[in-house]
C-alpha cells in the first residue's frame, strides 16, 4: 500500500534533566502553570526577540498590566480579545494578559488582508484589541470606533503588579484559531486550557523539555504550530527566539540558530526544504537536538538534509496535528536512517490520542488498508467557533460511550505492520501548503468573484522540488482575458500570500464529471510557458540580465523570462525568494540583503542593484570599465541558448 518505511517506537533520550509534567497537573489554566515557573525561574530569560527581552518575572509583570487594564476596561466577562501584534516578544505577554484576565484571545496577523481581518474580528465577537504601537492605526480602522483599543506600550515599566488572582477552569475557552474554510471564510477552531496543557504534558515528557532549552519561534502566532512552541517553552522555563521570516527571509536564520544556541527547532517541511538550500554543504547546528518537522508530508530528501546539516546527538520527529487535535502523533527518527521510499511515516499515536482508521460507514480498518484517519481523545477541540453544523459533521461522540469524542479530520491513512501510521494526503480538497492547511474553495470563491473569470478551479500539484504548491485553473469571460498581474492583485486583497496560487493557467472549459462537477483528475499540468502578465516580454540584454533570468528560469521551472517580469507575478514567494538570493550570491559573489529581491522584483531592476555594489566595491576606473566590458550584449548565438527566450 505504501513505500515507506515503519520506525520504530521511540522516545528522546533528555538531553538534561528534566522535570515531568504530572498528569493532574493538566486540570488547572494556563496562567496557573507559567506562574508557577515564574517562582522557580524568575530571572531567567523567558523570550528574547531582537527589540525585547523578558525575564520570567518581567514577562509575568507585562502580562499583569494587560490583565488589570482589560479588566478596567471590560470587566470579568468571558470573551473574545483580538491581538494585533508584530512577530516578537510583545504579543507573548498579551496573550498572557489575556488569559489572567480570564478572557481568551483571537490573533490578527497584520500581514493578512484588510477583508480578512474583518471579518476575523467580526466573527470572533472581539470587542476590545489589544495591539503594539507599530499596528495601532490597522487596529483602530479595523474596529472602526465600535470596540475599545488598548496600546501594548508600557513593557519596559518598573511598576510591580502582583497577579490578579483570576485562574478560568481548565474547561475554558484559551484561544479561537482560525483556518482556512470550504464557505470562502475562515473558520474558528476553539481550544480549552485543558487541550493546551495536555499537549504541552505530552512534548515535556516525552521530549524531556527542560529549562536549558531555548526554541525558534518563526511561524505566525495565529496557528497551532506556534501554540506549541510558545506554551511548550514558557510553561517549562525555557526560552523562546522569536525570529520573523516574512521580513527577513531565510537567509540570516542560520547565523541566528547558531548564535543563539537553539536546541528545539520546529518548522514545516516546505519552509525547511528551502532554509536548507540557503546553506553551504559543511553548516551544521550543534545546540539543535530535536528538529520537528510536519504539518505536511516529508520526503527522503529532507530526512537527507537532516543527515547532513544535524549532528548524531538530534532527533527528527515528524508529527501529525491537525488544528482541532494539536499534536496527535509522531515519529521519532535517529541521525543516520535511511528509508527505503519516498515519505517519511508519522509514527505512532500519543497516550491521550487514538488514531483510528475508518472506512466510509465509519468502521474501523485493520492494518494494511487505507482509510480516513480520525481521533479520539478527550483533548481535542470544542468545535468551531459558531458554527454548530460544521461542528456536528466533523465531531462525533465515542460510540462506547465514553467521555471521549471522535474528530474526523479527512485526511487518508495506512497502518503498517507493527502500528506505524504512515499519512497519504486529503480526502477531500484540503491541502498543505507551507505547513497550512487550506481549503480550496476559499481561493476558488474568490477567484469567481473577478468580474473577469467565468469559472475556476485550485488544486495541490507537487512542486519541481517535491513541495505542495497551488494552481489555479480558470476560464476568462473574454479573450485573450485578464493577466495574471491583475488576477494577483485582486486575490491579494482578500487573501493571505501563502494562500495565492503559484500558477495560473487560462482553459477554454474546466472539464467535468458525468454528474457535472469539476474533474480535478482530468486537469493538465501546469505548463512550463511564462504567463500572460501586465508586462510584455522583453529578453536578456547584458550578462547580469542574463544570468539572472537563467536563475529565475531554474527556480521557478518556466522556460521564458522577461527582463521587466515581476518575480512574485511568476509565482514567486519568500521561500523561493531565500533561493534565487542564495544563487545571486553564488554567481555573483555579492552579500546582497533579502529586501533586494522585493525591493527589485525584476531582472533588469534587480541586474541595476548588482552592478551598483559591483562598482562601489571595484572603485577603480580601469576595473569598473571591464565590467562595463562584461555587461555588453552577450553573442548572439549565446542568447539564442538562453531558456528566457525562444530558440
Amino acid at each position: 500500500m505504501t513505500n515507506a518505511s515503519a520506525v520504530p517506537y521511540m522516545s528522546i533520550t533528555p538531553a538534561q534533566p528534566f522535570t515531568r509534567f504530572p498528569d493532574d497537573e493538566i486540570e488547572q489554566s494556563i496562567p496557573e502553570r507559567f506562574e508557577q515557573q515564574v517562582e522557580t525561574h524568575g530571572e531567567r530569560l523567558a523570550v528574547r526577540s531582537e527589540l525585547v527581552s523578558f525575564t520570567y518575572r518581567s514577562l509575568d509583570q507585562a502580562a499583569n498590566r494587560v490583565a488589570r487594564r482589560l479588566l478596567s476596561r471590560r470587566g470579568d466577562e468571558r470573551e473574545a480579545v483580538a491581538l494585533v501584534f508584530e512577530h516578537g516578544a510583545s504579543v507573548l505577554a498579551a496573550m498572557l494578559g489575556v488569559l489572567k484576565a480570564g478572557k481568551f484571545y483571537v490573533v490578527l496577523d497584520p500581514s493578512y488582508p484588510r477583508d480578512r481581518l474583518t471579518y476575523m474580528l467580526g466573527d470572533s465577537g472581539a470587542r476590545l484589541i489589544v495591539a503594539d504601537p507599530r499596528n495601532l492605526t490597522l487596529a483602530r480602522d479595523l474596529s472602526r470606533g465600535a470596540g475599545d483599543l488598548v496600546v501594548f506600550d508600557d513593557f519596559g515599566e518598573s511598576v510591580v503588579e502582583a497577579s490578579v488572582g483570576r485562574y478560568p477552569s481548565p474547561d475554558a475557552l484559551a484561544m479561537i484559531l482560525y483556518t482556512s474554510g470550504s464557505t470562502g471564510r475562515p473558520k474558528g477552531v476553539m481550544h480549552s486550557h485543558r487541550n493546551v496543557l495536555a499537549d504541552v504534558r505530552n512534548l515535556t515528557n516525552e521530549w524531556g523539555i527542560s529549562a536549558l532549552d531555548r526554541w525558534l519561534l518563526h511561524t505566525s502566532v495565529s496557528f497551532a504550530n506556534s501554540v506549541r512552541t510558545i506554551f511548550g517553552s514558557l510553561l517549562n522555563g525555557a526560552s523562546v527566539y522569536p525570529y520573523d521570516t516574512k521580513s527577513k527571509g531565510l537567509g540570516g536564520l542560520a547565523e541566528w540558530l547558531l548564535a543563539n544556541e537553539i536546541t528545539i527547532l520546529r518548522s514545516v517541511p516546505t519552509t525547511f526544504r528551502n532554509f536548507m538550500s540557503t546553506l553551504p554543504e559543511n553548516r551544521t547546528f550543534p545546540a539543535v537536538r530535536i528538529l520537528s518537522v510536519g504539518g505536511e508530508p516529508m520526503l527522503r530528501s529532507d530526512l537527507d538534509h537532516f543527515n547532513r546539516h544535524f549532528l548524531p546527538h538530534c532527533v527528527l520527529v515528524h508529527p501529525l496535528g491537525p488544528t482541532e487535535c494539536l499534536t496527535v502523533c509522531w515519529s521519532c527518527i535517529p541521525h543516520g536512517m535511511r528509508i527505503a521510499g519516498n515519505k517519511l511515516p508519522v509514527g505512532y499515536s500519543l497516550t491521550d490520542k487514538d488514531v483510528l482508521l475508518l472506512d466510509e460507514g465509519g468502521r474501523e480498518l485493520p492494518e494494511g488498508e487505507v482509510g480516513e484517519i480520525a481521533v479520539r481523545s478527550r483533548y481535542i477541540s470544542p468545535g468551531y467557533w459558531r458554527d454548530p453544523i460544521r461542528t456536528k459533521a466533523a465531531f462525533q461522540p465515542d460510540p462506547s460511550g465514553s467521555d471521549m469524542r471522535i474528530y474526523l479530520t479527512g485526511d487518508l491513512g495506512v497502518r503498517l505492520p507493527g502500528g506505524c501510521l504512515v499519512h497519504l494526503g486529503r480526502r477531500d480538497f484540503l491541502v498543505k501548503i507551507r505547513g497550512f492547511r487550506i481549503d480550496v474553495a476559499e481561493i476558488e470563491a474568490a477567484l469567481h468573484n473577478l468580474e473577469d473569470i467565468e469559472d475556476a478551479v485550485v488544486v495541490g500539484r507537487e512542486g519541481p522540488s517535491g513541495e505542495n504548491r497551488l494552481v489555479a485553473y480558470f476560464v476568462p469571460r473574454t479573450r485573450p482575458g485578464i493577466t495574471v498581474t491583475k488576477i494577483r492583485q485582486g486575490l491579494a486583497r482578500v487573501l493571505p500570500d501563502y494562500m495565492i496560487p503559484s500558477a495560473f493557467v487560462p482553459m477554454d472549459a474546466i472539464p467535468q464529471t458525468p454528474n457535472g462537477k469539476a474533474d480535478r483528475l482530468r486537469l493538465p499540468p501546469p505548463p512550463r510557458d511564462r504567463p500572460q502578465l501586465d508586462a510584455p516580454f522583453a529578453p536578456a540584454e547584458t550578462a547580469t540580465e542574463l544570468e539572472l533570468t537563467r536563475i529565475w528560469s531554474e527556480v521557478l521551472d518556466l522556460d521564458r523570462i522577461g527582463i521587466h517580469d515581476s518575480f512574485f507575478d511568476l509565482g514567486g514567494d519568500s521561500l523561493l525568494a531565500a533561493r534565487v538570493s542564495a544563487r545571486v550570491i553564488e554567481s555573483f559573489g555579492l552579500e546582497l540583503p533579502m529586501t533586494a529581491l522585493f525591493e527589485a522584483p525584476t531582472p533588469a531592476g534587480l541586474a541595476n542593484v548588482i552592478i551598483s555594489h559591483q562598482l562601489k566595491e571595484l572603485g577603480d576606473v580601469g576595473t569598473a570599465a571591464r565590467l562595463a566590458a562584461r555587461e555588453a550584449p552577450p553573442p548572439e548565438g549565446a542568447r539564442r541558448l538562453d531558456r528566457s527566450e525562444p530558440a
